[in-house]
């Protein structure tokens, strides 16, 4: 009897774990059909893809069963089955915009999307799994001993800065004098023009700077010497901050390898290299965001308390050093002070809350202390801060501007007048809000927020789908992998010098007539450099084009946050919570382009190492 049970529950378990694998390829099956426009489970290939499915069902369910605490057990499922049906649900929405344009609408539509996104979730599951047993068990893994003849960390410093500045010398000399696009065109006309034309838009920080070489150049002989230099001067910065980054991560792990392997990606990786020599404020912010991280992590984890205030101090003024950059970066230190509230330890909550008061207060001020000290009036418009809701009109007009009622129709035209909704672009916002900038946000938004606010919420209730659909396509370069707007908003190609990193020269203007001339020391190079970041042939390599994504550096920041509070490190959460709540701001952006994702890019590696690291006091 006892044997017949044993078989019948075999088999029932045989029955159950094969139509878990049916559904799952059910899920792969819908996804592949969006990705292909072919019906895959109409193929062999569906066949393979059952029993690969119920191989690894099979073997993560037996591996799940190792687990003898039953809390443990029930936390790891619904930990990893959570998981798995976010990131297959956000994979459902990004291939579906892919292919249709439009994400299914109304109750049916989403309940579809929720029902595929659950059988999808049943393949995920496996890997989902096994990375929160990972995490399990690094989180409990013993400290090794330390080789007293592994490097000192100053020479790792040392050896990293000199090592990632040699690498990008080649890429400078490529693009000699800079890489002059983005916002400079703007920049330069006021820095050329003086302080008076100066407008907060841009940092003013960031504008003084080029003024400051362009001014140091024409006493040498000319501005591209001065962009030479300004070239030179952001490379030292940046190459700082990552050999910092470097030999933090050394005392973390006490490994030649990942030091070794961190220097190179620094140096060699063309998104990094590249961007080392753009004349743009996201590279000097992406390098001061690094090295605030660092110095939390330093003061956090790796200083005795003796030492702790001096590093709490450096935190406060290089952090209000790095507002002078992004403003946005203010509103990310309020949002994170907030979370530590209910996040943070006891002992260490009103310290650390007074250091963010202190930090947010100190960088308005040095924000408006450097406004005052240039003697401009100039202010950028609050357009940017409405990206999202602007694409959402624009988008409610030009679809469904023939049937929206009166009262509909005139809110919209109200915030998004009806000529600016042929301009509308899902990827970008840039063409309606600059139309909306130019004439209607004086009038229509600035200091009439509340009853945008009515406006927005009547005209979302009325189209809910479009709204969704709209701020999707807005930010899908941030968490859907297979999406390529990011590095072909305005196209690409080696030609126009668009794609991945923008590398145009936009220094022709009134102001300088005769513009800045780019003249590559190195044209070889540049050639090799120009196909990989502007015709964007890393489209062409499997596994390590995932590495020019920016939604796998947004991802790292996910799962770390996810990973921390499965395990339930209070201290490494509050680390990574940095980081994702200046990521959160991103959403609200105008554009995903790589630029902005610079800083996580970059404090991928350290991360990584606080990831793997169990030297956590207190």
């Amino acid at each position: 009897m006892k044997q017949l049970s044993e078989g019948k529950e075999k088999k029932i378990y045989i029955v159950i774990l094969s139509l878990v694998s049916f559904l799952g390829t059910y899920g792969i099956s819908y996804v592949c059909g969006l990705v292909t426009g072919t019906h895959f489970s109409n193929g062999v290939i569906s066949v393979a893809a059952f029993v690969v499915n119920y191989m690894m069902l099979k073997q993560a369910w037996e591996h799940l069963t190792l687990l003898k605490d039953k809390k443990a057990k029930k936390r790891r499922i619904l930990y990893s089955l959570g998981l798995a049906l976010f990131f297959s649900v956000l994979l459902i929405l990004g291939y579906q915009l892919k292919a249709k344009g439009y994400t299914d609408p109304g109750v049916k539509g989403k309940g579809m999307i929720l029902l595929r996104g659950m059988s999808l979730a049943l393949v995920v599951w496996p890997y989902t799994n096994y990375f929160f047993g990972w995490v399990e068990k690094i989180s409990v893994a013993k400290e090794e001993r330390i080789d007293k003849k592994l490097w000192k960390a100053k020479y790792v410093f040392l050896l990293s800065w000199l090592a990632i500045f040699v690498c990008w010398i080649p890429v400078f000399l490529a693009y000699y004098p800079a890489v002059m696009s983005y916002d400079f065109h703007r920049q330069s006309i006021e820095a050329v023009k003086g302080f008076i034309w100066f407008n907060s838009y841009q940092p003013l920080a960031h504008t003084w700077l080029i003024w400051l070489f362009l001014n140091i150049g024409q006493a040498l002989g000319g501005y591209q010497t001065g962009m030479a230099l300004y070239s030179i001067f952001q490379m030292l910065i940046f190459s700082v901050a990552c050999a910092y980054c470097c030999s933090l991560i050394y005392r973390l792990l006490k490994s030649k390898v990942w030091v070794v392997l961190t220097i190179l990606f620094f140096g060699v990786f063309p998104i990094i290299s590249v961007l080392s020599v753009a004349a743009t404020k996201d590279i000097l912010f992406a390098a001061l965001f690094l090295v605030f991280i660092c110095l939390y992590i330093e003061r956090t984890i790796c200083i005795e308390s003796k030492r702790q205030k001096v590093l709490d101090v450096l935190w406060v003024l290089e952090g209000i050093i790095m507002i002078l950059f992004r403003n946005n970066a203010i509103y990310a230190m309020a949002l994170f002070a907030l979370c530590y509230l209910f996040m943070g330890k006891k002992k260490e909550k009103i310290k650390v809350l007074v250091m963010c008061v202190l930090l947010i207060l100190g960088g308005k001020l040095a924000l408006e202390g450097v406004q005052a000290w240039i003697g401009t009036e100039g202010r950028g418009s609050k357009v940017e801060m409405f990206s999202v809701p602007i694409q959402q009109f624009a988008r409610v007009g030009k679809l469904h501007g023939h049937e929206m009622d009166e009262e509909c129709y005139k809110l919209v035209d109200t915030y998004v007048p009806q000529v600016y909704w042929k301009d509308y672009y899902p990827p970008i916002s840039d063409s309606v809000k600059a139309n909306i900038g130019a004439y209607v946000f004086e009038e229509t938004w600035e200091k009439h927020y509340l009853e945008m606010l009515n406006a927005w919420i009547k005209v979302g209730l009325k189209y809910p789908n479009t709204y969704i659909d709209a701020f999707l396509e807005l930010t899908a370069g941030y968490w859907f992998f297979d999406d390529v707007t990011w590095a072909e908003v305005l196209g690409y190609g080696t030609e126009g010098r668009y794609g991945a990193v923008y590398t145009f020269t936009s220094s022709v203007s009134d102001a300088i007539p005769e513009g800045i001339a780019h003249e590559s020391k190195f044209p070889a190079f540049e050639e090799v450099m120009e196909e990989i970041v502007s015709g964007n042939c890393f489209y062409d390599w499997p596994v390590i084009s995932n590495l020019f994504k920016p939604a796998l550096y947004c991802w790292i920041l996910l799962l770390s946050a996810i990973a921390y509070l499965y395990t339930k490190q209070s201290v490494k959460l509050t680390i990574v919570l940095i980081p994702v709540v200046y990521l959160l701001t991103l959403y609200l952006g105008p554009v995903v382009q790589i630029r902005y994702v610079l800083p996580f890019v970059v404090m991928a590696p350290v991360l990584l190492s606080i990831l793997l690291t169990n030297k956590i006091k207190g």
